[in-house]
């Protein structure tokens, strides 16, 4: 087969569109995709496209969300099943169950991560794409140093090692969404190892953790994000390439957590930390950050017995779906391996208001990605005396504010928190704002209980 021209290969990647002569006509099953580009565009390729299905697909009804969560307790209830609460749902007699997490968040940078294309999440579709982010044939990647330093500021958070050299891989899988056919990621050598963060019972961690855990960082990797899809009806799907390419970090636990809420809340507080050090300013409600937890189950009567055939469950976008998806598949895997069953490597996925989680597809390994060093970028050299100068100006970390604000001025530790918490940091820098203007009238010495610094707030 001849090489496709130039002209084909873009009317594939900006509309969809194959060519059916020779042999592409037996071989390739055009798929409609349309690219969306402006509000009116989109509304008359979404007319075109729904009024040719009409007469041949079927559109399908839109049931609102809430409608489908009532359903779904009907249901339940109707079964004679009734859900067990969470906080009495951590732990099962007889077995131990195992999680590791991968958290894909997405840094705050102002420009992608191998193109000067500006990041962008709420302009017009398609309106920040350069030539690389498309593949376009004879566009080469250029790392923009830029975005390698909030990713600094997230490993230091997260109390890791930063490693001087670090490379980038390809790893190679196919989907409209990925244009190049591979992603870009560092696989082999991550730019930070060997981290760690400690959860306290404050932190909502279950409570068979006792005073708290201590949860492995295996390493974090920088890496690009992907296009986003737009199901349409009537098979087709609109594709916004602003996303692809904006700087993610993959950040990969050690299997330490052994209960599904403190899994939850070892998510909720690197999102607590990402945003107190200006790493990633959007959260899971925004989309900004996306949790694949692994999880696995054995027989607690034998310890020195290797763990469990584990199952991945991909792209978690709340706290309470990370917590309920655990729990469910855990149930799962302990239903079949006491049934006289095995449990397959694969991947699930999980729904809001599900009761169980779903088979997507068997589990890609290693092998299945085709990891490869990426010959079009040259390794990233980080000096110490940018990571000295990013580690003294750190500011205080959350952690050490709570401890302040309850030692200090003798607020709980749920007051506390939220403090910290709340807008994005904002509230607690208007607290201390007051206390600032408090220490101005009263002098550097003054005490400043609680009552005090309440009535000024």
């Amino acid at each position: 087969m001849s090489r496709l021209r130039v002209a084909s290969l873009s009317r594939y990647l900006l509309y969809g569109q194959f060519s059916t002569r020779g042999c592409l006509r037996s071989h390739v099953r055009t798929v409609p995709i349309i690219v969306q580009r402006s509000p009116s565009q989109c509304r008359a390729a979404h007319t075109e496209a729904a009024s040719s299905h009409l007469e041949n697909v079927s559109s399908p009804i839109h049931v609102p969300l809430r409608k489908q969560l009532k359903d779904e307790a009907k249901k339940l209830k109707a079964s004679g099943k009734k859900k067990k609460k969470n906080v009495n749902n951590q732990v099962v007699d007889g077995w131990e169950l195992t999680v590791g997490i991968e958290i894909h968040a997405q840094l705050n940078t102002a420009k992608k991560l191998f193109s000067s294309a500006t990041t962008s999440f709420n302009d017009e579709p398609n309106s920040h794409v350069a030539y690389f982010d498309l593949a376009t044939p004879g566009s080469q990647p250029i790392f923009q140093k830029e975005t390698l330093i909030p990713a600094l500021r997230a490993a230091l958070a997260l109390d890791c090692k930063i490693q001087n050299v670090s490379r980038f891989d390809r790893k190679h899988y196919f989907h409209w969404d990925q244009p190049s056919g591979y992603q870009i990621t560092q696989y082999y050598e991550p730019f930070a190892r060997d981290g760690k963060i400690t959860l306290h019972p404050r932190d909502g961690i279950a409570a068979e953790d006792g005073h708290g855990v201590s949860v492995g960082i295996k390493q974090i990797q920088m890496e690009q994000d992907t296009a986003k899809t737009m199901a349409q009806p009537g098979n087709v799907h609109w594709i916004d390439f602003n996303r692809t390419g904006v700087p993610l970090i993959e950040i990969i636990t050690l299997p330490d957590i052994h209960h599904p809420a403190t899994a939850a809340a070892l998510v909720r507080k690197v999102q607590i930390l990402l945003n107190a050090v200006d790493a990633c300013v959007s959260g899971m409600e925004a989309g900004g950050l996306r949790a694949d937890v692994n999880v696995s189950v054995r027989r607690s009567d034998d310890p020195s017995a290797p763990l469990g055939q584990r199952t991945e469950i991909k792209n978690l976008s709340s706290l309470k779906a990370v917590e309920d998806a655990i729990i469910a598949e855990r149930d799962r895997q302990i239903s079949v391996l006491e049934s006289g069953g095995s449990i397959a490597s694969e991947t699930r996925g999980w729904s809001i208001g599900s009761t169980e989680t779903r088979r997507l597809r068997g589990k890609e390994g290693e092998v299945d990605y085709r990891y490869m060093p990426d010959p079009d970028l040259a390794p990233v050299i980080i000096g110490d005396d940018l990571v000295s100068h990013l580690r003294s100006h750190m500011g205080e970390l959350p952690d050490a504010e709570v401890e302040e604000l309850i030692q200090r001025f003798e607020l709980s530790t749920k007051d506390a928190q939220s403090l910290v918490a709340l807008d994005g940091g904002k509230r607690v820098e208007y607290f201390w704002n007051v206390v600032g203007l408090l220490t101005e009238r009263f002098g550097p010495n003054a005490d400043l209980p609680q009552s005090r610094v309440k009535k000024m707030l």
